[in-house]
């Protein structure tokens, strides 16, 4: 099987700031930036969390033998003679965050996924936005 590719989006404030695809697999490529962030992490204001969960992308048929082969591990489902959907993991390092009420703000999160194809890459951009700015930024949101 071959190395699946990973998107890595650091996100500030609303803003993506930087975008990189990986030849890295997810897994690896989240644990990096778990260490990377570490140094920016100030436990005296934040929390540091890692959360994983599962964001459900469509696609139409027919999918590429290359694009079956990469998302087949992820749960194709076909809902329609022409899409299928699947269930892939989007991981949220927030490391720059603040309570507020029963509430968390994130200020500052990188955003990783396993990079589908670019339509798919802009859904997640937007995921990633909305985490940032959202008035209500609480963990429902990552459900």
């Amino acid at each position: 099987m071959s190395v699946g590719r990973t998107l890595i989006l650091n996100v500030e404030k609303g803003n993506i700031v930087d975008s990189k695809i990986s030849n890295t697999e997810i897994e690896e490529v989240v644990k990096e930036v778990v260490i990377g962030v570490i140094p920016r992490w100030s436990p005296k204001t934040s929390d540091l969390i890692v959360v994983k969960y599962e964001h459900e992308i469509t696609l139409k048929l027919p999918l590429s033998k290359e694009l079956y082969e990469s998302l087949h591990r992820y749960g194709l489902d076909r809902r329609s003679p022409s899409e299928v959907t699947a269930r892939i993991p989007v991981y949220v390092v927030s490391y720059e965050n603040r309570w507020v009420g029963e509430d968390l703000m994130d200020d500052k999160v990188y955003v990783i996924s396993p990079y589908v194809n670019d339509e798919i890459k802009k859904e997640v951009e937007l995921l990633a936005v909305d985490i940032t700015t959202s008035e209500s930024n609480s963990s429902e949101d990552y459900e």
